[in-house]
């Protein structure tokens, strides 16, 4: 397990790990700003139990919308405003930035402000799996907190999944294909999500290649491309659309 700085910084990028590594990180990070305890997070006080229950009313998390895939500056400028605003009951105030690399320019340089001077009260947690998409302004005002790569956990469900499509694509008829790749673009899955289903697609598409070398190198090029793409964020149905007509040419 990780050891927590001390003292603790106002805010801090924490990066590498796996999501859950990282997630863990953040929630013990949280409990220590707020622990009433001699060695926090000790995990047997009020303020520890309810941080982690998720109930503190001194911890905000700020995410994309449901429909979006950024964190938008109008979102930033909420939690700006509210970080003047002193704790309700804690010592400290906690935002939580999950992925913080979601967020767009314009939102992280309405972030800025607060980062250099927001109330000492304020703390900031920012979780990024690619730290490279944030500003440079971002992240030099946040102690850097980089866990050991790790493997994320194999996802049976997310494997089913992409067994399945992998499948239709390399023995389906366009049309089946068609079909498959715009009920995915209907759920609106989130771009993480969704990079994480189409890389699985491409690891099962590889397994299978010798039974349908021709197709499946084509699928496999398609897959590639789309995965390189990602990094600028394109939205599902673009991207779906674009993998449909790869797939589909002649």
């Amino acid at each position: 397990m990780t050891a927590l700085p001390n003292p603790l910084s106002h805010a801090y990028l924490v990066t590498g790990g796996n999501g859950d590594s990282r997630a863990d990180l953040v929630r013990r990070l949280t409990a220590a700003y707020l622990c009433e305890g001699e060695r926090p997070p000790c995990g047997g006080c009020r303020a520890c139990r309810k941080a982690a229950a998720g109930t503190h009313p001194d911890v905000f998390h700020t995410a994309p919308a449901p429909d979006k895939q950024e964190i938008a500056v109008d979102q930033i400028r909420a939690l700006r405003a509210d970080a003047y605003i002193r704790p309700n009951e804690g010592r400290r105030k906690v935002y939580v930035i999950a992925p913080a690399d979601a967020m767009n320019p314009a939102a992280q340089n309405a972030l800025l402000k607060v980062l250099e001077e927001g109330p000492a009260y304020a703390a900031f947690l920012l979780d990024a799996a690619q730290p490279g998409r944030l500003l440079d302004t971002v992240r030099s005002r946040c102690e850097l907190l980089a866990l050991p790569p790790e493997e994320d956990k194999p996802d049976p469900e997310l494997q089913a999944r992409a067994a399945a499509l992998a499948e239709l694509l390399l023995t389906g008829t366009e049309l089946d294909a068609a079909q498959a790749l715009v009920e995915l673009e209907l759920e609106k899955p989130k771009a993480d999500g969704l990079s994480a289903l189409l890389l699985a697609v491409e690891g099962q598409v590889s397994r299978r290649l010798a039974q349908n070398p021709r197709r499946g190198v084509k699928v496999l090029q398609a897959l590639k491309t789309c995965r390189e793409n990602a990094v600028f964020r394109p939205g599902a149905g673009l991207t779906l659309g674009w993998l449909a007509a790869r797939l589909f040419q002649p």
